[in-house]
């Protein structure tokens, strides 16, 4: 599977799981994911009061939109998915929209 924001081919996603709606999986990112780091570190990072900073944002406006969020699967079907969550560690997560 291919994780994808806009047009944007962000990474390759593999040792897919599935715990309830949930799928995980391990990314392995491309450079383009680098203009997005800042973006998904708030997002996943629950402790952190800057969150709502970055909601505000209108330079993430797009990345908060869920239309522009979706993976491509085994056989380049497009399936759309909410902000994905991508750790530090490598894992991501998503739910299908």
């Amino acid at each position: 599977m291919k994780l994808y924001f806009i047009n944007k081919f962000l990474g390759d996603i593999d040792n897919i799981n599935v715990e309830g709606l949930w799928m995980y999986g391990e990314i392995i990112p491309t450079i383009n994911i680098e203009e997005f780091h800042n973006f998904l570190a708030r997002i996943v990072e629950e402790s952190n009061l800057e969150v709502l900073e970055v909601l505000e944002e209108d330079k993430y406006s797009e990345m908060l939109d869920d239309k522009n969020w979706f993976i491509l699967d085994d056989e380049n079907n497009k399936k759309r998915i909410y902000i994905p969550a991508n750790y530090s560690n490598g894992e991501i997560s998503w739910r299908w929209r």
